[in-house]
């Protein structure tokens, strides 16, 4: 119960207002809690790692000494072998162990003779992929699910200033709010380009840590990863008889998740001892399972889906961080001759903090407007409304009615 419930609270996201946008949220909340959650169940299963060989009976060899030998060196298959024709076998590994080529014809073979250890004409030493990762993927998926959440950790400190904006919007007053953050002597123009440029940064930031994360993978896992959701999702259209044949193991039975992490491969392990009465030399060469992989093979299945949808959403959110920056300028362009002159004094940053006053609180906003901009009579306010809107010559008249309506009335006797 006790796990269930840690469980339960790893995976739990709040529903809350937040700083940063939803592209930034799936990336540092989700994908890096789904990190963590990979890391708990791997680390568990790590913890309990066995490898199990096939030692035969007449063999004395010890099966103590086999399976820490075997976790320490790493376990292999053979890339060529494939599947076995028709035939019962293991993926990556040929039905005769000592066959570790193959000849012109296709056809599986020994590069050496077993006595004299000749070279054997003809016949090309297939290549060997060991496999490794039980011993460290645990710290791996770890690190990454921090690599996740590190965009982040830079966007708060570029962020400061909108941070103290949200928190204190309901307590501070339009005056604190135009000193804190209009007042060009607290808060340069060169300053709030920056933190502008710096939140571009931000964001494209956090498109390059989902590529990298999903790079990364794919080195660790022999290149095998980068298309290992869309192979299984093909090989799961095949039907059970084809799929889970492995008794009749054909070229459609090869199961992405065994070409990605076999769950059972190769162990040499070479033994030698002397006394003074024997001197003994052998080469063992075993085959292993490798049962925690099946977990790896299930938890992978999810990370790559998941990091798929993180790179497209990253770059969905850095599109759109340029798209409403451009659509800021459009609007202001579009507004006429006053609206230019306006757009020349407040930075984009400040048409940001605008925005979020706004939707916060539009009395305060149209507060902050009368603050900012020159007094200007005449004109008929045009309504309130919830759509959005950039400081312009329309918001001027909202700030003079503003001003028109807070001024104190004075009757003739």
């Amino acid at each position: 119960m006790a796990i269930a419930s840690d469980i339960k609270e790893m995976l739990a996201i709040k529903m809350k207002a937040r700083h940063d946008s939803y592209s930034d949220q799936f990336t540092r909340i989700v994908l890096m809690k789904l990190m963590l959650m990979g890391a708990f169940f791997i680390g568990m299963n790590w913890y309990n790692d066995k490898v199990n060989c096939i030692i035969p009976k007449p063999n004395d060899f010890s099966d103590d000494f086999t399976k820490p030998a075997c976790w320490i060196n790493g376990l292999y298959i053979y890339e060529g072998v494939e599947h076995h024709d028709g035939d019962i076998g293991y993926y990556g590994i040929p039905r005769h162990l000592d066959h570790n080529g193959k000849d012109a014809e296709g056809a599986y073979c020994s590069t050496h003779t077993k006595q004299s250890n000749r070279p054997v004409e003809g016949c090309k030493p297939m290549k060997k992929t060991f496999f490794l990762q039980y011993q460290y993927m645990v710290f791996l998926v770890a690190i990454l699910a921090g690599f996740y959440y590190l965009p982040y950790v830079i966007f708060k400190r570029v962020n400061t200033d909108f941070v103290s904006l949200r928190d204190g919007i309901k307590e501070l007053t339009a005056e604190a709010i135009h000193k804190s953050y209009f007042d060009r002597t607290v808060n340069p123009r060169n300053r709030m380009r920056m933190r502008v440029a710096l939140t571009l940064v931000v964001k494209l930031l956090y498109v390059l840590v989902n590529v990298i994360a999903f790079i990364f993978l794919n080195e660790v896992l022999n290149g095998k990863y980068k298309y290992y959701g869309s192979e299984w999702v093909s090989w799961s259209k095949l039907g059970n008889a084809v799929s889970f044949n492995y008794v009749e193991m054909t070229e459609q039975s090869a199961k992405p998740a065994n070409e990605l992490l076999p769950s059972f491969a190769m162990c040499e392990v070479f033994e030698e001892a002397v006394d003074i009465k024997h001197t003994v030399m052998n080469s063992h060469k075993f085959v292993c399972e490798l049962s925690n992989f099946i977990l790896y093979q299930y938890i992978f299945l999810i990370f790559w889906f998941a990091q798929i949808a993180g790179i497209v959403i990253s770059v969905v959110g850095f599109l759109a961080q340029i798209i409403d920056h451009l659509l800021t300028v459009f609007c202001f362009v579009r507004q006429g001759s006053s609206a230019k002159e306006m757009y020349k004094k407040v930075t984009l940053r400040e048409c940001e903090y605008l925005e979020f006053i706004r939707k916060k609180n539009l009395a305060l906003y149209v507060e902050v407007i009368g603050l900012i901009q020159p007094k200007k009579k005449g004109r008929a306010p045009p309504p309130p409304t919830n759509d959005k809107i950039y400081p312009s010559e329309e918001l001027k008249l909202i700030s003079d009615e503003h001003q028109r309506a807070t001024a104190p009335a004075f009757h003739h006797a």
